[in-house]
């Protein structure tokens, strides 16, 4: 039976989904359940980008063990490789990941370059690459849309550069399972047997075709494929985590192939993701959704049968998805708290340790019952706020069917305590725009969504908005019993994170750029 790699990019390819912002503790949070889930590879970023993106990286190279941790370098500049090796210093496991375009379309586009300079560049980068580290990933960018001569030509030469692996990226989601089977058929024919490089796919979901894509390309010889969590990613978003390790697992039968996942992580991987983007998964999304496990208890009689019908070809109990509607004591001492966060596979300082659980004695007050989600959500409240240049203090609203609907709020900005008050269609409404008269910040909400993270008249209130500023937008995320405060910190949350990425450049990942030098 075949092992199968998993190379999750959900912190570098996931976050290209419009407005996602993750901040350093989030990309450590994720990282570390991701390694607790079990995956071969993490992508942790894209360190020559910013200061950000390359403390990031470094922080996850430092904390996290047991995957291999690949950072992204370009191969139009070569100061990339110097700067991803040393956010990849402390990392037990590095690997340096770099790509070419191979189509003309993206040839012409990003690079202006024929065939041969392109070849030329993919060699003399994998080269440099192997000069700094010993594991070296090469991706052939919008390869089905370049001429398959083009593609096992450019592949064949590459791996004379001694790369551990050459990944084939279907980066506008173009092709189909046959396409993606002939061509890996042909790339391993060209390789030859004895060759010791690793083929992987990387598949986008423009078409519906990413999972079914990358399945095909493991039927041909592959032996890695590129995934995120929940299918997040630029545009249709990339090859579901979630989506493809289920197929595996229930058609152990047909495809033969073993993976390294705790599956009962699954489960809490993906609750975590969409608490952190804010982007929630639809309802009849494969193995995650709301009514992935759910069926229709009037569907037309066949016989006299009247028991569940056998349509359930997974156990969802697998796959952690249950874990979230679990119970939790609210009378928890410090020391079961304490053993409750590990057994979740969180690990904390004394200092953060305290403060959750001050945040959970006074969610328990306020609570009547209280379960696993609820805890995960105030974790992500407690551990995960960006650097705030503005804090929420305090928070009073009006509003019915009389009054006029108003706010008082007062915040700390930039140290100094500030207080106002404003009128407005509704509570929120109110709350949303004093905050902007007192920031002085006026951003377009694109995105305002309210979710219960669990049941009941009590359930804390999940609000999750998306700021547009200036071309920048971003997500913020604000939990509360009270859907108005929760909201005015979902509001702030985002104004934060607008100061810190308006302090980050703007890098493409194709395009030349005189790298910044990161503070050693």
């Amino acid at each position: 039976m075949s092992a199968i790699r998993l190379f999750d990019t959900t912190l570098r390819d996931g976050e290209k989904s419009p407005g996602t912002m993750l901040t350093v503790p989030e990309k450590l949070r994720l990282a570390v359940q991701l390694a607790r889930l079990g995956v071969d590879v993490i992508e942790a970023g894209f360190p020559a980008a910013s200061e950000v993106q390359f403390a990031a990286v470094q922080k996850v190279a430092q904390t996290v063990s047991g995957p291999i941790i690949a950072a992204l370098a370009r191969a139009t500049n070569p100061t990339d490789f110097d700067v991803a090796v040393r956010a990849l210093a402390s990392c037990a496991r590095p690997r340096l990941h770099t790509f070419v375009p191979v189509s003309p379309f993206y040839r012409k586009h990003f690079l202006k370059k024929g065939f041969q300079e392109t070849l030329d560049l993919a060699c003399k980068a994998v080269r440099l690459a192997k000069e700094r580290c010993a594991d070296v990933e090469f991706s052939l960018v919008d390869a089905f849309r370049a001429s398959t001569e083009d593609v096992v030509t450019m592949v064949q030469a590459v791996a004379e550069a001694g790369p551990t692996v050459i990944n084939i990226a279907d980066t506008v989601g173009y092709a189909t399972p046959v396409e993606v089977e002939n061509l890996f058929r042909s790339l391993k024919i060209a390789l030859g047997e004895s060759s010791g490089v690793m083929l992987s796919i990387h598949c986008h979901n423009d078409l519906g075709l990413a999972v079914a894509n990358s399945l095909a390309a493991l039927a041909a010889g592959a032996s890695q494929v590129h995934v995120t969590v929940n299918g997040i990613g630029e545009r249709a978003g990339n090859t579901a985590l979630e989506e493809l390790a289920a197929a595996l697992k229930a058609r152990l039968d047909h495809f033969g192939f073993e993976l390294s996942l705790d599956s009962s992580q699954i489960g809490p991987t993906c609750r975590l993701v969409k608490r952190l983007t804010g982007i929630h998964v639809q309802v009849h999304k494969p193995v995650v959704g709301a009514n992935a496990f759910v069926c229709e208890a009037t569907v037309p009689p066949l016989g006299d049968a009247s028991a569940q019908p056998p349509y359930q070809i997974m156990d969802p109990q697998q796959f952690g998805l249950h874990q979230a509607a679990q119970p939790v004591a609210k009378d928890l001492g410090l020391d079961v708290f304490h053993t409750l966060l590990q057994d979740m596979g969180v690990l904390l300082d004394e200092e953060s340790l305290q403060a959750c659980y001050d945040a959970f004695r006074q969610l328990a007050e306020r609570k009547e019952e209280l379960y696993v989600s609820d805890l995960e959500n105030l974790l992500d409240e407690t551990l995960l706020a960006p650097p705030q240049r503005y804090k929420l203090l305090y928070l009073n609203v009006s509003a019915g069917s009389i009054s006029v609907p108003h706010a008082t709020v007062q915040l700390e900005i930039d140290g100094q305590v500030r207080q106002d008050a404003g009128f407005g269609q509704g509570p929120v409404d109110a709350a949303f725009k004093t905050i902007c008269k007192m920031t002085h910040r006026f951003p377009k909400l694109v995105r305002y969504e309210v979710h219960a993270a669990t049941s009941g008249t009590d359930a804390l209130g999940e609000v999750h908005v998306q700021l547009e500023e200036n071309g920048q937008t971003v997500q913020g995320r604000g939990v509360a019993t009270d859907i108005v405060l929760a909201s005015t910190k979902a509001f702030v949350n985002a104004l934060n994170k607008l100061e810190q990425k308006s302090k980050e450049p703007s890098v493409s990942e194709f395009t030349e750029w005189e790298s910044w030098q990161p503070r050693l």
